[in-house]
């Protein structure tokens, strides 16, 4: 079980934001929603999603102008046309003929200055709504005086999307601005919330001040919403403007305090900043009445491991109805006083209730110390199935080589589900040794129709082994569907021949697009012309999907002749397909590429930043890299933050150590948005080299502040 799922599996977020975004999205949606149905669906509009299987987050690549269509009496494309020319041509546009949102970004900041016309001078209020939420996605510093101005709008929703856009471009200059609303005693609820978390994006020690001083304030009244969990949350965010001492003070007044929903939020701030002085706040939380404060209290403390709170956690461990709690507090036991933890967990084995025994099992291999095998050896006893079945589960966990006699007994065990489990405890407890059980036993089970997840997980065990003895299936496994790529992925890489090549290749054209990658390692006979033809076909059906994933393909294949293909899409009105043809000529060693993608940065609205690294940062040809690398090492240096990290992130994939030192930089920033979005990037970037990196950055940091944020970046690693 990894650490998120032992915490809850959700990250931190306030409580109060998500009815105020949804009613902000709602809102305008109903206000704009005839547009759509009186004229159908928009020109930008697209399938979202590459499908390429990569295990990674989505990015949304959505949005775009069908290049090839005739629109010219279409009064939207017209106004289109016309932003980056005319900055008044927003001023009298009504919704009816406002372009689409995915639209208007894919002009990036050449778009501003329209915007900012529209949100000043429009009239309509859904147009201006539109022109605020487009400003907040571009990040474009220069709208900063517009916005501010635009903050006394007369409509609230407007005021909104004004506040949020703020939010996302932190500035000195916007605080005077956001205080002044804040102190409105007749401001919309939602606006407020939305103002209480701008001001903690500031990172200025003027909402500090206020911020803290909201924090202690309880509702005048029961009709008064109790703002404190927001005002704490955006405190948070500004933590590193704050001497520790203080922010210790306000983590233990919250945690104490009569707010559940900020009893939450600082039980979670708790586990991240480790104080050992918290631990009597937090001890009284192992009682709460909600469950999260429950766990993420014992979590916290497992974190902080101080010994002092070992008494309390064992006096607990028998009170445990719940799986969740136990592991949390057999994590935390382990931690803090290991013999403690396996003397308590052993009475918990004896437990009367067979899933109490079967939990503990579990978190015993999920321990993973040799000192629980006598514990499991004895529970291989239990008169429950599903009990024996777990504890099997969790000696193969151990990998305890001194386990396998008491495991082997059960391979020929009559129920099928220990059977199957103890089969593969052994594989792992030999090291891959007992792959013969695993084809013989379970992937050639008898009435394999009836057992057709078992028959599944061993061909996938199979495949991950190496063995070649589940080919058939797995690749027939992936003509279907059935199976994701990265199941199949690695074993078709290292073992297909080319006869199942050409069945991959086949089923790509067939709209497998999340076979990209897998033709792009292996590089079979037939690709190039079957990947130029795909491009054409979907570039004549305006299906831009297909038409990214045919040339990420063809930038993989090494062919030059490719570019006279790839060049006319670098024209596209799609910012994405752009960059995916501009970082397939880079790849295929076309002089102008470097040009194309570093234009595309220069422009680009900030919320597309990440998809850009991810995107370029695929470039693994040495060649390409190097004409790429002066002009991102010379961004990453900017100013502006989004600009500077999107090309820091490109390098940070090519070589992590080369790059990372600049994220150290933003991790300790004086800004927070910028150490927040460092940690964005960091996250995404799974190469083991780069969790060495931050290990070692992390034994060298003496700042506090930056050490905790590297020791959480390094736990969600795992």
């Amino acid at each position: 079980m990894s650490e998120a799922d032992r915490r809850g599996g959700t990250p931190r977020r306030p409580r109060w934001l998500a009815p105020a975004l949804l009613l902000a999205g709602l809102l305008p949606t109903l206000s704009l929603g005839w547009q759509a149905l009186s004229l159908g669906t928009s020109a930008a509009q697209q399938p979202p999603g590459e499908g390429e299987g990569e295990p990674e987050e989505a990015d949304g690549e959505s949005g775009g102008i069908a290049d090839l269509a005739s629109d010219t009496e279409d009064p939207m494309r017209k106004v289109l046309r016309q932003i980056p020319k005319d900055s008044a041509v927003l001023v009298n546009v009504t919704a009816r003929d406002m372009p689409s949102t995915p639209d208007i970004l894919n002009l990036g900041k050449r778009s501003t200055t329209a915007l900012e016309r529209c949100l000043a001078d429009n009239v309509d209020t859904g147009v201006r709504m539109r022109c605020a939420v487009v400003l907040e996605s571009l990040g474009d510093r220069r709208a900063l005086p517009t916005l501010q101005a635009a903050i006394e709008d007369w409509d609230p929703w407007v005021r909104y999307r004004v506040v949020r856009a703020l939010r996302a471009m932190p500035d000195a200059s916007s605080v005077e601005p956001l205080l002044k609303l804040y102190a409105r005693r007749d401001e919309e609820p939602h606006i407020r919330y939305g103002v209480i978390d701008a001001l903690g994006a500031m990172s200025d020690k003027r909402a500090v001040q206020v911020l803290r001083e909201g924090l202690k304030k309880k509702p005048e009244s029961e009709r008064k919403a109790d703002e404190r969990s927001a005002h704490f949350t955006a405190l948070w965010a500004s933590r590193h403007l704050m001497a520790r001492g203080t922010l210790e003070g306000d983590l233990r007044y919250c945690l104490e305090s009569d707010d559940d929903r900020l009893v939450l939020e600082a039980t979670e701030a708790a586990a991240e900043f480790r104080s050992p002085r918290l631990v009597a706040s937090l001890i009284p939380l192992v009682e709460h009445p909600s469950v999260e404060v429950r766990n993420k209290a014992v979590f916290a403390l497992g974190k902080i491991g101080d010994k002092t709170a070992t008494a309390a956690l064992l006096a607990h461990l028998p009170k445990v109805r719940e799986a969740r709690m136990l592991n949390n507090i057999a994590f935390a036991l382990e931690r803090l006083d290991r013999e403690a933890f396996y003397k308590s967990i052993a009475e918990t084995m004896a437990h009367k209730q067979a899933i109490i025994r079967l939990n503990a099992a579990f978190v015993l291999g999920d321990v993973k110390h040799a000192e629980g095998r006598a514990l499991l050896e004895k529970a291989l006893d239990d008169p429950s199935d599903f009990v024996r079945t777990s504890a099997i589960a969790a000696l193969g966990k151990l990998g305890v080589a001194e386990a396998i006699p008491a495991v082997e007994r059960f391979v020929g065990a009559a129920q099928l589900g220990v059977r199957e489990e103890a089969i593969y405890a052994l594989d792992k407890l030999t090291k891959g040794g007992r792959a013969d059980l695993v084809h013989d036993k379970l992937f050639k089970i008898d009435e394999p129709e009836e057992h057709g997840a078992v028959v599944h997980r061993a061909a996938v065990a199979l495949a991950r082994a190496g063995d070649v003895r589940a080919e058939d299936y797995l690749v027939r496994c992936m003509e279907n569907g059935e199976c994701a790529v990265r199941v199949v992925r690695e074993f078709l890489t290292r073992h297909a021949d080319e006869q199942l090549l050409e069945r991959v290749l086949v089923a790509w054209t067939k709209g497998r697009r999340d076979l990209t990658w897998l033709l792009a390692e292996r590089k079979p006979a037939g690709a190039l012309p079957a990947a130029s033809g795909v491009l054409g076909w979907a570039w004549a059906h305006e299906i831009y999907d297909d038409a990214k994933s045919a040339m990420d393909l063809l930038g993989s294949l090494g062919a030059p002749a490719s570019v006279a293909a790839l060049a006319p899409r670098t024209k596209s009105d799609d910012t994405f397909v752009r960059l995916h043809a501009a970082t397939a000529m880079a790849r295929l060693g076309d002089a102008g590429a470097a040009a194309l993608l570093t234009a595309e940065l220069d422009n680009l609205a900030a919320e597309r930043m990440p998809v850009f690294a991810r995107i370029v940062g695929r470039i693994g040809e040495a060649e390409p890299r190097a004409k790429l690398d002066p002009s991102f090492a010379e961004r990453q240096a900017l100013p502006d933050v989004p600009t500077a990290l999107a090309a820091a992130a490109v390098r940070l994939r090519w070589d992590p150590e080369q790059a990372a030192f600049r994220f150290l930089d933003a991790l300790a920033s004086p800004r927070g948005f910028e150490r927040d979005l460092a940690e964005l990037y960091l996250r995404r970037v799974r190469d083991d080299k780069l969790t060495w990196v931050l290990r070692r950055m992390l034994s060298r940091e003496g700042r506090e502040d930056t050490r905790d944020r590297l020791r959480v970046l390094l736990d969600k690693r795992g």
